[in-house]
């Protein structure tokens, strides 16, 4: 259910940034950049993380859309999940925050071959979804039903966190 007046569990990120502006465009400006800017994982990996770390986070709004979006960008999101098994360890000791457990998972991730670089775009990805996810919990938006029909491609996602930032500034 949701918590705050005008947002329906159907209601979707946007509508919700829209409706709290003060810090969304800021936000969603970090989110592109973490997720589509260039770096050591493609954008398709760093969406297979953030719909992991969604799950650990139980935001199932966030793991239908990212696991979508990983899937346009790099093949089924199962698929690169196991081809990214080692960093998603790492999201997971990230999540647990043991010491012990993170300095092993970063350990086995280098011994994987997978670069600091890349570790340390998956602790990027895990704090800003760790973001993300909250205000997701806390409109109460729910997964939706079905995948958007037509399906999204590639070309339309490549800009979709800065569009959805000149959309809360288009109020």
């Amino acid at each position: 259910m949701a918590s705050f007046s005008g947002i329906e569990k159907d209601s979707g990120l946007t509508h919700v940034l829209s409706s709290f502006p003060r810090n969304a465009e800021q936000l969603l400006h970090l989110l592109d950049s973490i997720m589509c800017g260039s770096g050591a994982l493609s954008r398709g990996e760093r969406e297979a993380i953030a719909a992991y770390v969604s799950g650990l986070n139980d935001v199932a709004y966030c793991v239908h859309y990212h696991s979508l979006f990983s899937d346009v960008f790099c093949g089924p999101v199962a698929a690169t999940q196991d081809r990214i098994r080692p960093l998603l360890e790492y999201a997971r000791a990230l999540h647990g925050g043991e010491a012990e457990g993170l300095s092993q998972a970063f350990e086995e991730a280098v011994t994987a071959g997978w670069s600091e670089a890349a570790l340390y775009e998956v602790v990027e990805v895990c704090g800003v979804f760790s973001f993300i996810n909250t205000i997701v919990k806390a409109a109460g938006l729910a997964e939706p039903g079905q995948p958007p029909e037509p399906r999204p491609t590639a070309q339309e996602l490549v800009n979709s966190y800065a569009a959805m930032a000149q959309a809360v500034r288009g109020k």
